[in-house]
């Protein structure tokens, strides 16, 4: 990074991906003393107001933070509790940013794992974030996002994606800042020393993130889901709901919203030889899966396929196993319902985390490759007992409030250091 930075222009163009240090000005010191670290008492920043106010700032490098981020948006607004406001950072960016910053995460985790495996380790490490956008990114690239920060006293800014509190955590005219932590591991870019609030999927994270902030304050409360998974369904209405079929069992495909290793997994579970299996397979945006899927020519008793699917929650309820990439916001998603996972096609780095946690938790088994994925299937089937087995603790990792859990942890505290 270093040959960047004695060139201010040349150091704004060079953008960063998701957790690459390239491009992000490392003056740590001096962006301290700019943006010192915030005291308890500044959450009250705004929360004298009879109408409290919660900005939500998410990133769409991938879906999942913005999934977790309108999750959140709906649980404030359920409850009353604020006036809550949902953005996507990278939609206050100019074009080029959003397809170099969320494009390239996409581009390097589904064509070149193995760098982004480099990247990320790189990248991580056991300390705490310091690298920072430099003051030029952030007037100019980030511009926008800083206008929105200022244009009124919110009371706090909760941030489902890093990228927000790198910019602006600290800063003298913005809001105290809460993050979220989306996956079911730790990466160091999470770890900012100016975010006061963090809210993590598992007791290891807190542990992990209180010893490298100390005074940090931090609650497990889950990955923030829409409240329609913590719904209670009989899994035979939601299949006839669905028109799938209401004997024998459904296996769920999916791959993330770029649709990673589904028509791999679909190919795998057609040729386990398992009977009365229908599959049902959600391809997202990758339309050439859904295409080439669909021109197998398989009955839809056997298989499903699908783009987007506009009622999740029913297809997790209708299923009995979910096959998919281990992103922390679907993983989520189908502990909120009970149902098992198989998880496969892990991107290097944090999915694989996910995996190590869930596996360890019993609620998932893990199928590296589209070749394990039978195995899994057959071993998932072989008994009653052990599907019922993997589903209960399935049941029992998952949380399913965790979005209003989040919402009212935020507003007591918002409310209590305003009334001190």
């Amino acid at each position: 990074c270093s040959p960047f930075r004695s060139n201010p222009a040349v150091r704004l163009l060079h953008v960063p991906l998701p957790h690459v240090t390239c491009g992000v000005e490392l003056g740590a010191m001096a962006d301290e003393r700019r943006y010192p670290a915030r005291s308890e008492a500044q959450l009250a920043h705004g929360a004298r107001h009879a109408d409290p106010r919660v900005l939500i700032v998410s990133a769409s490098a991938g879906t999942g933070h913005v999934t977790a981020g309108r999750a959140l948006h709906a649980a404030f607004e359920d409850a009353g509790h604020a006036r809550a406001v949902h953005v996507d950072v990278l939609d206050l960016t100019p074009r080029w940013v959003r397809a170099a910053y969320g494009g390239g995460f996409e581009l390097l985790a589904s064509r070149a794992p193995a760098i982004w495996r480099q990247v990320y380790r790189r990248s991580d490490g056991a300390n705490v974030d310091e690298a920072r956008w430099s003051a030029l990114a952030r007037q100019i690239i980030f511009r926008e996002f800083h206008r929105l920060l200022t244009a009124e006293r919110w009371s706090a800014c909760v941030c489902t994606h890093f990228l927000p509190a790198q910019l602006a955590a600290g800063h003298p005219q913005a809001p105290p800042f809460a993050s979220v932590i989306t996956d079911f591991t730790l990466h160091r870019y999470w770890v900012q020393p100016r975010v006061r609030q963090y809210y993590v999927a598992t007791t290891a994270i807190a542990r992990d993130l209180r010893s490298r902030l100390p005074g940090t304050n931090v609650e497990t409360s889950g990955i923030p889901v829409a409240s329609a998974f913590g719904r209670r369904y009989d899994s035979a209405d939601a299949r006839a709901a669905l028109g799938l079929a209401t004997q024998g069992r459904i296996v769920l495909i999916m791959g993330g919203g770029l649709g990673i290793g589904v028509e791999e997994s679909v190919r795998a579970a057609l040729d386990s030889g398992i009977p009365d299996m229908q599959i049902v397979a959600v391809c997202g945006r990758n339309a050439t899966t859904r295409e080439r899927l669909t021109r197998l020519g398989v009955d839809r008793a056997r298989l499903r396929v699908l783009g987007y699917a506009d009622d999740m929650a029913a297809l997790y309820a209708a299923a009995d196993v979910v096959v998919t990439k281990p992103g922390g916001l679907t993983c989520s998603e189908a502990l909120a319902v009970g149902r098992p996972l198989i998880l496969t096609r892990a991107i290097p780095g944090h999915e694989e985390g996910n995996v190590r946690y869930l596996t360890a938790a019993g609620a998932a088994v893990s199928a590296p490759a589209s070749t394990d994925v039978a195995p899994a299937l057959w071993n998932m089937f072989r008994d009653d007992a052990v599907l019922a087995w993997y589903a209960r603790r399935a049941h029992d990792t998952g949380m399913p409030d965790a979005a209003h859990s989040i919402a009212a942890s935020l507003m007591r505290r918002v409310t209590r250091t305003a009334a001190a």
